[in-house]
């Protein structure tokens, strides 16, 4: 099981290549996995900044990064911070989706942030490696744990006190 105590931010980040046939697709959707790729590489070597742990899926014509960040602050200040690799991409994505190119939505980009909370989220890992929120903290043996996820939940609520339930 995930044992991480204190709260975190978990930041979901996915493009999808709309349109194939689009002049500018294909094009585009390697531009962005490039851009990607930087962001990451930069990420990893700043683990500073806040990043705990974070993978990459890709399916067909789309992409899920699923990141889990120290805290909501940790990752507003990275995403503000106009001189890391990602405001670059971001400000020309921006630029050229939104310029009279907008008929033509070749790539689409989107993102998610969760705020979680002592007791509000569980991650188990059964013969798998620590992967999601456990990659980003402690993991205890499970044995330990006995019952539900409702009642694993509801204790881990109890002992964080009455301002974890919110």
């Amino acid at each position: 099981m995930a044992a991480r105590t204190e709260p975190f931010a978990v930041f979901l980040f996915g493009m999808r290549l709309n349109r194939l046939s689009s002049p500018s697709g294909l094009r585009r959707w390697l531009w962005a996995r490039r851009a990607l790729r930087r962001v990451l590489a930069d990420l990893a070597a700043h683990p500073e900044r806040g990043l705990l742990a974070g993978k990459v899926w890709r399916s067909g014509r789309e992409l899920l990064a699923v990141q889990y960040w120290t805290s909501f602050e940790a990752l507003d200040d990275w995403a503000r911070d106009h001189s890391l690799p990602h405001r670059p991409a971001w400000q020309r994505y921006l630029r050229e989706a939104l310029s009279d190119r907008a008929d033509d939505p070749a790539l689409g980009l989107w993102h998610e942030t969760y705020l979680a909370v002592p007791g509000a989220w569980e991650g188990i890992y059964v013969q798998m490696p620590p992967t999601g929120v456990g990659a980003a903290g402690p993991v205890l043996d499970m044995g330990a744990t006995k019952g539900s996820a409702r009642d694993r939940l509801r204790q881990v609520r109890r002992r964080a006190g009455p301002d974890s339930s919110s």
